[in-house]
């Protein structure tokens, strides 16, 4: 993991356990480490033959769209360490949300993370425990959006997404499937406590955020849904339906037949 501190206040990184952030990053892989065997099971490695020109693609690129990709990025794009929100406008390139962001590749550049550390530690309260919780699930909820991100795979051919982040439904579509793989990942860990702690905190963010907690055992399907809809687009009307769905009272078996309608 490449961690680098910008600003973030000494007492915070004290909070996660030295100001080095070793104890941190181990936290972070642990929580992690079940998704890392699945992808080396199947992808033990990438076989690009001996004579290609090295570097073949930038190290953060993967060949297929797959959520367990998130195993791969916490290795392979920058995260920073922030006091806040730098007040200062950001262009079309990032996914800001309140705890940290995620700034995309959509210019041929490395995509990173940043962490808003104040803000988490304003969210935990005064437990330490609940602090880290709350910075590691942020983190995984910005890899979740790195493995969103259309332009991190190899193989897309699109210019452009054909559903933005900045419009009501491409922002519902995102933060909620970004909630709901990082609740996965943290559930598929078996800290019992730590996803309890996790669950009940989405329950209060956004309502966008908050409906991935129905969204928790989705498939690859409905990761691909997603995806799908940023590289091929999705009629207006099924994403007004979509939208007064899951403003109504959504359920999984619902949600998952919304997302099989919207990669027709």
């Amino acid at each position: 993991m490449k961690i680098v501190d910008i600003d973030a206040p000494y007492e915070l990184l004290e909070r996660l356990d030295n100001a080095d952030v070793i104890e941190w990053q181990r936290v972070v892989l642990k929580t992690i480490r079940h998704l890392e065997r699945e992808c080396f099971r199947y992808y033990p490695t990438h076989r690009i033959g001996p004579n290609v020109q090295l570097p073949e693609e930038p190290i953060w690129k993967f060949e297929n769209n797959d959520y367990e990709n998130m195993a791969f990025l916490v290795h392979t794009i920058p995260i920073y360490l922030r006091c806040d929100k730098p007040k200062k406008d950001y262009d079309g390139n990032c996914i800001i949300d309140l705890l940290g962001a995620y700034f995309n590749n959509k210019k041929d550049e490395s995509p990173y993370i940043e962490l808003y550390l104040t803000n988490i530690a304003n969210a935990a309260g005064n437990d330490d425990l609940e602090f880290e919780w709350l910075v590691v699930f942020t983190l995984i909820h910005e890899l979740a959006h790195a493995a969103l991100d259309i332009f991190n795979c190899s193989y897309n051919s699109c210019q452009i997404e054909k559903v933005s982040y900045h419009t009501e439904f491409g922002r519902w579509r995102e933060e909620s499937m970004a909630n709901a793989m990082a609740l996965r990942v943290i559930k598929d860990s078996r800290d019992k406590s730590f996803y309890e702690y996790v669950k009940q905190f989405a329950l209060t963010q956004p309502p966008e955020y908050a409906l991935g907690v129905k969204m928790v055992n989705f498939g690859s399907g409905d990761f691909k849904s997603v995806v799908d809809g940023k590289e091929k687009g999705v009629d207006v009307q099924l994403q007004n339906g979509w939208l007064n769905y899951v403003n109504g009272n959504p359920n999984w078996k619902g949600l998952k037949g919304w997302n099989y309608r919207l990669q027709q």
